[in-house]
């Protein structure tokens, strides 16, 4: 099937998703109790990086005090191979009600010797695997970067082939895509690398400007819908 085509249905998908109530976001307003696991590489556990996670849970925690469990099963230097592998011990284990998930960023890293077509199958690995477990649960496929910056972008030559894969698993799944990429693409052709770094400092590495403007926001639009 035609890659833009793909595209197309996967943007489509998320705009769907982003204006209705997930399962997850319903059953939190009646006062039920859930889990949420994040689950992705350097971006989203590092000190330094881990903005947009720290904040998320924070907001969940103000709008609904006692009723969240949160884990960040993030590790950072890993792909999609430590993820799978680990996604029993490190996902399942918790019983997640809402995954949000990514490492297309690292699988295109030239030492894992990782073809474009991985991230996607591997998406689609822990996304039947959480469905097998939980069939309700609330599942995010996100997309950091496609304009890795100085020495990351030599080590990523195939970057957007990798993101391909996991936005064609996204539409192949019907789970939410969060393409934070398309984002930071147009930061860069409005304001160019410096600007860019405003918001990753390295074209993938988020910095709290871009937890602020672009990652939570999106992400809590998301869960809860546009409403």
């Amino acid at each position: 099937m035609n890659r833009i085509f793909i595209l197309v249905l996967a943007l489509v998908w998320f705009v769907f998703e982003a204006e209705a109530q997930t399962v997850f976001s319903k059953k939190l307003k009646t006062g039920k109790e859930q889990t949420v696991v994040f689950y992705g590489s350097s971006a989203a556990v590092n000190r330094s990086n881990r903005f947009w996670v720290d904040q998320l849970q924070q907001k969940l925690d103000k709008r609904f005090p006692g009723k969240v469990n949160f884990y960040n099963c993030s590790k950072s230097g890993i792909g999609s191979f430590w993820a799978t592998e680990n996604f029993k011990d490190s996902v399942l284990s918790r019983k997640p009600d809402l995954l949000i998930f990514g490492f297309s960023e690292n699988d295109a890293v030239l030492r894992f010797n990782n073809w474009p077509w991985y991230s996607g199958r591997c998406a689609e690995y822990m996304i039947d695997h959480l469905r097998e477990q939980n069939k309700d649960a609330t599942i995010i496929l996100y997309i950091l970067s496609e304009h890795p910056l100085g020495s990351a972008a030599e080590t990523r030559p195939e970057i957007a082939a990798f993101n391909t894969s996991c936005r064609e698993a996204a539409a192949k799944k019907k789970v939410i895509l969060l393409d934070f990429s398309v984002t930071f693409n147009e930061v860069y052709d409005k304001l160019g690398e410096e600007g860019l770094k405003q918001y990753q400092r390295d074209g993938i590495l988020p910095t709290r400007k871009a937890a602020d403007e672009v990652l939570v926001p999106e992400l809590w639009k998301a869960i809860f819908g546009k409403k």
